[in-house]
């Protein structure tokens, strides 16, 4: 079957055969453009499962059928960028609260030095940039929740988020931190 046909059986009739032969086609290129931004098997799966739901979802939207591969691209691309920042945040967060896992089991603690150095440079970065790094990862709260505490748009605080993780990374590798943790 054709693509502009496939796209409007799955469309009108929700056939599930049409669904699996466009993943079927356009799924290694979507899987391609999430390896690209994300290291673990287990994350690029993940990655790859969100985009096809989403299209599952919006592929009503999809005015053209041509236009299939390069949404399909766009939607990998942000989902994929998307886990990579979460994994980023975990990571911050897990190295500033050192000695539990994520399942809840123990881990050795971070040396009282290193921990001091996360801590010392945290405290080193900028009011806009420290503040919702600690209310976020060090408190627990939400970016909305943030948002609200510092009188800002969400959107401010993930930007300041996100630059936050980048100077704290490249300041932790300057002193010497495996860029795992950083």
């Amino acid at each position: 079957m054709m693509e502009t046909e496939l796209l409007r059986h799955y469309v009108a009739l929700r056939d599930p055969d049409a669904f699996r032969a466009l993943a079927e086609r356009h799924g290694p290129m979507v899987r391609s453009v999430c390896r690209c931004n994300l290291r673990e098997s287990h994350d690029v799966d993940d990655a790859v499962q969100t985009t096809f739901l989403i299209f599952a979802r919006q592929a009503s939207t999809i005015e053209r059928v041509e236009a299939i591969g390069p949404w399909l691209r766009r939607v990998a691309s942000r989902v994929s960028r998307r886990v990579r920042v979460k994994i980023e945040e975990r990571r911050i967060r897990e190295a500033a609260r050192p000695g539990v896992r994520r399942d809840g089991s123990m881990t050795d603690p971070l040396e009282p030095s290193a921990l001091a150095t996360l801590h010392e440079e945290i405290s080193s970065l900028p009011d806009w940039y420290r503040r919702p790094l600690v209310l976020c990862y060090l408190e627990g709260k939400t970016n909305d929740e943030a948002a609200k505490e510092l009188g800002c748009p969400v959107g401010t605080v993930k930007g300041r988020l996100w630059r936050a993780r980048r100077e704290l990374r490249e300041r932790l590798i300057r002193r010497g931190w495996a860029c795992t943790i950083a």
